[in-house]
């Protein structure tokens, strides 16, 4: 089954624009080769270019992808999209149409590109999940709104894996992952290497999965390749200046441990948030949490760890209001929480930052409306003054300059902005009402590692300026390490509560 690729002299371009400049780079048979690079670096963009799927507007101006000696065009991609080439989605939340079951969705695709009886299909299905980690029997009625995020990263590598591709593209396959299921997709990757002679081109932004899996590893900057070679010879003798920013960012997060006893003590701080004996189960009655219990004192910053599907996220949607739960109770000042979170007077006290940048920011609005949209609602009469509209502008360039962004950037739209652009102004927009207390989901997931060092100094420095207690959740140990006076791990239903060397 095995395949080679090569991309020569690749240049994607928009609106005049250069996207991709003169990127050659040769995908052996049975090999690994990793795009690094940060977030709007051209990696994605190469990647869709050979798989054929380039978003609209984006033009291959020149350059040829050649697979098997032949040079791939749009004609031809729709027969070896999916059997020779499949392509793993970095936004895997909008992999899945919301409203079909999950299963009828895995059927479909094997059924467009086979002729496999449904029994058969079943088989075949069965199988790529269990390879990932999931059951058919957990999966097939399901609703993509009704997986966390790491169970849809699986699912979506589980779809593409189910053909037996020759060539697998995956974009930041484990963003969503805690630890061991990153490492269990890798290993599956790996396997299908060695065993199947499948060629792998991975992008991502974590040097470590580079250093154990890579055979050979690209190293993209401003739309151009700075650094192309084996493993060894880009990250222990590369040379470009970006290589090294890279690898210097790689080992800020790495020696970020900070031992608990150096951390700051809120013992006789007032208790912000209070959540006592919290439970909520599946529809299906099997329980998701049980009993969690846990505070956050005034200017405290607890972080949240715990493996994909653990109810993370629902735990913090349960914090929010966004999702019932069956018992237990929350309070913010010694107060029902509701009472914070359904009037317009307090309405601002509690904020989030959603797990998805690309999701939370409304693609037909403008950025400087979408940031400022949480104030105008909550002071709505104060935003119909003519006073507040005049000055409107200048307290969006405010938040903006408050997480390093240029004001330029507010009248752009979302998809013409970066990754790390989009989460800082998803951070500004949570801050604009200056809360009290911030639930931050995932932050630093899909950033590549110099934006991820970058976004955790903002918010360690927005922390101290405006004094909000914060709940990260994260399944990144070292992004928890440098954010969190105090970490909790969610693990069974419950919370365990203590300082976690690894995960």
């Amino acid at each position: 089954m095995g395949s080679s690729l090569f991309v020569q002299g690749l240049i994607l371009s928009k609106d005049n624009d250069m996207l991709v400049e003169d990127v050659e780079f040769q995908l052996p048979e049975s090999s690994c080769l990793m795009l690094i690079g940060e977030s709007g670096s051209g990696k994605t963009l190469t990647g869709l270019a050979i798989a054929g799927l380039l978003p609209r507007g984006v033009q291959m101006l020149k350059g040829k992808i050649v697979f098997n000696g032949t040079i791939l065009e749009p004609k031809k991609m729709s027969t070896i999209r999916g059997q020779e080439i499949a392509y793993v989605f970095q936004n895997y939340a909008s992999t899945f149409s919301p409203q079909l079951p999950l299963g009828k969705q895995l059927h479909e695709t094997l059924a467009a590109h086979t002729t496999l009886r449904q029994k058969k299909q079943r088989e075949v299905i069965a199988k790529a999940l269990n390879e990932v980690g999931l059951s058919y029997e957990h999966v097939i009625n399901r609703y993509a709104f009704q997986m966390s995020g790491g169970q849809l990263q699986r699912i979506s590598i589980a779809a593409a894996i189910m053909l037996n591709p020759s060539i697998i593209i995956a974009d930041e396959p484990t963003t969503a992952l805690d630890p061991h299921q990153a490492k269990q997709i890798l290993e599956l990757l790996h396997r299908l290497k060695v065993k199947k002679k499948c060629s792998i081109l991975l992008t991502t932004h974590d040097l470590s999965i580079a250093r154990q899996y890579s055979d050979h590893i690209v190293v993209m900057h401003h739309g151009r390749i700075v650094e192309y070679g084996s493993r060894q010879d880009v990250l222990a003798f590369g040379t470009e200046e970006y290589t090294q920013k890279l690898i210097q960012a790689e080992n800020v997060l790495d020696g970020a441990f900070q031992p608990l006893s150096h951390r700051r003590r809120f013992e006789d701080s007032d208790t912000l948030l209070h959540v006592k004996h919290l439970e909520k189960s599946y529809r299906s009655g099997a329980p998701l949490l049980e009993d969690v219990s846990f505070s956050i004192k005034k200017g405290e910053c607890v972080g949240l760890i715990g493996a994909s599907g653990s109810g993370k996220s629902t735990l913090a949607r349960c914090l929010l209001r966004l999702e019932s739960y069956d018992a237990g109770q929350i309070t913010f000042h010694n107060q029902p929480i509701k009472k914070y979170l359904g009037s317009y007077g307090k309405h601002g006290n509690i904020q989030v930052v959603f797990q998805h940048p690309e999701l939370a920011l409304n693609s037909h609005m403008k950025i400087i409306d979408s940031l400022l949209e949480p104030l105008d609602i909550v002071k709505r009469s104060y935003a119909q003054k003519k006073r507040y509209r005049k000055k409107r502008y200048q307290h969006a360039e405010q938040l903006m300059a408050k997480v390093g962004l240029a004001p330029e950037l507010l009248e752009r739209f979302p998809n013409e902005l970066s990754g790390g652009q989009k989460q800082r102004v998803c951070i500004a927009r949570a801050i604009s009402t200056e809360p009290e207390f911030l639930i931050l989901d995932e932050p630093t997931a899909s950033l590549d590692m110099i934006v991820q060092a970058q976004v955790i100094q903002l918010l360690r420095d927005l922390q101290k300026q405006i004094g909000y207690s914060s709940f990260v959740i994260s399944h990144d140990l070292r992004s928890l390490n440098q954010l969190a006076d105090r970490i909790l791990r969610l693990e069974d239903g419950g919370i365990k509560e203590g300082l976690i060397v690894s995960y």
